[in-house]
């Protein structure tokens, strides 16, 4: 992505965040939309003491949403919005929290779990072939399985300033150029889809 890009990007949410303080809707959801959306994530199946990046993590939520349900596990997470990432180092401290912009900076570990919850549901120019690029760049570091949610293009009632995605369309890149272990998940919200990418579903 462009940097201007990233800049209109990372505006958009200190917009949002300042707007907003430490709600959902800073990081652009309703309170029930992100529990749905993150609970959604789960259906990647046991990930209790894995290793998982939450890639675009925003002020941390998702965490918080593991830590309240006991969800042992190892966190990371990414985002390119320091203002977003310094708050969510605020909140929790000495969980491991990192500014990171996938077109510039090195990612040199691994994860057996790789989230990416809302993540590309804002319209820039360019963003379908920027998912393409970002979750086949973040597959080669996921051990086990990478989960991503999107809205769906079979929304009738479009924002304009919203990115909506075909499901075929992404299932199929997916099969094709990560793994043929693909499921796709259309019905727990309504024109929202959730898939899950596995490396090798025989072992898992």
């Amino acid at each position: 992505m462009e940097e201007i890009l990233k800049e209109y990007v990372i505006s958009v949410f200190d917009r949002k965040l300042l707007l907003h303080g430490d709600r959902p809707e800073a990081v652009g959801w309703s309170s029930k939309g992100q529990i749905l959306r993150h609970q959604a994530m789960l259906d990647v199946g046991d990930i209790h003491n894995g290793k998982i990046l939450d890639f675009g993590c925003g002020k941390g939520d998702f965490y918080r949403f593991l830590v309240e349900r006991g969800i042992q596990i190892k966190y990371t997470g990414f985002d390119i919005n320091e203002k977003l990432i310094s708050l969510a180092k605020e909140k929790y401290p000495g969980v491991d929290f990192r500014v990171f912009d996938i077109d510039n900076d090195i990612l040199d570990e691994d994860f057996d779990f790789i989230f990416l919850c809302g993540v590309f549901n804002l319209k820039v120019e360019g963003i379908d072939e920027t998912i393409k690029k970002t979750l086949a760049r973040l597959f080669q570091h996921c051990g086990t399985a990478l989960a991503f949610n999107a809205l769906s293009s079979h929304e009738p009632e479009k924002d304009f300033e919203l990115h909506y995605i075909s499901p075929e369309e992404i299932f199929t890149f997916t099969m094709k150029n990560l793994s043929p272990n693909v499921s796709l998940r259309h019905e727990r919200i309504k024109y929202d889809f959730t898939i899950f990418v596995y490396r090798d579903i025989n072992k898992y």
